[in-house]
């Protein structure tokens, strides 16, 4: 079959160049029937195709729609292959089953694409100014020189496409709301409507008496507090979000690839924003040659100014100390202070961190919030007053493998008494300097020879004054001095009158 540029060709040559059907047949190659019947064909009228024919494969079709059907609500790992329908077929229906078991897969494979795909169309959404959307990622950083993952907060506002990112370390509502008030906070503004998929952190696993999803009373009392309306998207509907779904991905290209080191996650994530400003300052996709900054500046004056009191969106719990001077919190535990063991004391969690206070609202101490399971976390400043009152077991706690190897091999020198002065003074230091000034301190006395726990105080003190130790110039023998007369008669003079 002729292409319509070679069908045009011999026509040209035959009606306008006037070439016979001979000289076309020469030049061209095709037969001369070929070129003649594109001549004198005057209909070039496409011609409807004809439905095929019943084939045998559609005879068995509706039987293994049937079973496929009833599969879909069944395990996934206990649902029919294309070989055992092919098996029951021949046994349940002989008569209508006269395909082979090749041709059988394939009508299973037509059959299963056409139940398992939803042939579904999408409008383009248009958003007005002022509203925004939210979600979460995966990505991974090195943290400390460790490769781990950590979770990626992303807000947009999808009618300038303005986006700020933060990092995380749950998808907890301490986590969401300490992330979004840093991104209130560094706008300057807040959106009036914010959508959210149906996270657990917002919403709660039923509905109103409206059939709509409700969201966290918590979470609500926030929303309240800075004044935004809370939307929900409908399950499985990530279209309805989809400026949040795409800046998800473009953050993660962008922003951490190679994977970023963190040392400080509060530090980390205020240059984050800033690098986000930076990234808002490229031309608009739709609006060029305005830029995203630009739209998203318009757009803020649909928003309002944000809230200027901060929000206490910590979770409280109450919970007892154990005897070994520790709390319980899910599957870790935390060291609170041996004093305070057999009593409750009350757990605040925010996105980071834990602070444990006593019954009067007084701080105790303060932990890294993990994530992780069955850890414990031990401030052992805490226990070094219980360790020095039992100094034998110094060696066999935890607080003695966190040792430096100078205080470690220093401890195993001293009597019981002068551990325990030695530890007390450790705690000193702990308290005031950390544990690279404690090591210096002793090794510098025992760069003197000076073994004595008493001693590490003054060497303390010297250090901290920044004074060095005078001990150049001195030898063993005394210096040789210089001789010194002594004349009475100048003393003399001294007296009025003179001598008598």
């Amino acid at each position: 079959m002729l292409t319509i540029t070679q069908i045009n060709y011999i026509r040209k040559m035959y009606f306008d160049k006037g070439h016979s059907v001979s000289e076309i047949e020469k030049r061209t190659t095709h037969s001369r029937n070929t070129i003649l019947k594109y001549i004198e064909k005057e209909d070039f009228n496409e011609k409807q195709r004809c439905q095929k024919e019943n084939r045998k494969s559609d005879l068995v079709r509706p039987f293994v729609r049937q079973i496929l059907l009833e599969d879909k609500n069944k395990r996934r790992k206990q649902r029919h292959t294309a070989k055992r329908i092919y098996e029951r077929a021949l046994d349940e229906i002989p008569e209508l089953c006269q395909i082979k078991e090749r041709q059988m897969r394939t009508v299973v494979a037509e059959e299963r694409k056409e139940i398992y795909t939803e042939n579904v169309c999408f409008l383009d959404l248009e958003h007005p100014g002022g509203e925004a959307q939210v979600d979460f990622g995966e990505v991974d950083i090195y943290e400390d020189g460790k490769l781990v993952k950590a979770h990626e907060f992303v807000m947009t506002f999808p009618s300038s496409n303005a986006g700020f990112c933060q990092i995380t370390k749950s998808e907890t509502m301490e986590a969401v709301c300490d992330s979004m008030e840093k991104i209130f906070n560094h706008i300057g503004k807040v959106p009036y409507k914010i959508w959210f998929d149906q996270m657990a952190a917002a919403a709660l696993r039923q509905k109103d008496e409206h059939g709509i999803v409700m969201a966290n009373p918590r979470f609500q009392k926030f929303a309240m507090h800075y004044g935004f309306e809370i939307n929900f998207c409908n399950p499985n509907s990530g279209n309805e979000k989809g400026s949040v779904e795409n800046k998800v991905g473009y953050f993660r290209n962008n922003l951490f690839i190679p994977e970023p080191q963190v040392h400080h996650l509060d530090k980390f994530n205020k240059e984050l924003l800033v690098r986000c400003d930076k990234d808002n300052e490229r031309a608009h996709y739709k609006h060029k040659p305005e830029t995203i900054q630009m739209l998203f500046d318009r757009e803020k004056e649909h928003m309002h100014t944000v809230n200027t009191k901060a929000y206490d969106h910590a979770r409280e719990t109450i919970n007892h100390v154990y005897k070994n001077g520790h709390i319980k919190v899910n599957s870790n535990e935390y060291s609170v202070s041996p004093s305070k063991v057999g009593e409750k004391v009350i757990v605040k969690y925010y996105a980071n961190e834990l602070i444990i206070y006593d019954s009067g609202y007084r701080e105790i101490t303060r932990h890294k919030r993990s994530f992780e399971k069955d850890k414990k976390f031990t401030h052992w400043i805490d226990f070094i007053t219980l360790v020095s009152r039992r100094p034998k077991a110094l060696k066999y706690t935890g607080f003695y493998s966190l040792l430096p190897d100078v205080w470690q091999n220093y401890t195993c020198t001293l009597k019981k008494e002068e551990v325990s002065e030695a530890l007390s003074f450790l705690k000193f230091c702990l308290l005031e300097k950390d544990f690279d000034f404690a090591s210096k301190v002793l090794e510098e006395n025992i760069k003197q020879a000076v073994y004595s726990p008493s001693a590490l105080w003054t060497t303390y003190y010297r250090l901290s004054e920044n004074k060095a130790l005078y001990l150049q110039g001195t030898t063993d023998t005394l210096p040789m001095l210089p001789g010194y007369a002594i004349h009475l008669d100048d003393y003399d003079m001294l007296l009025v009158g003179g001598v008598s």
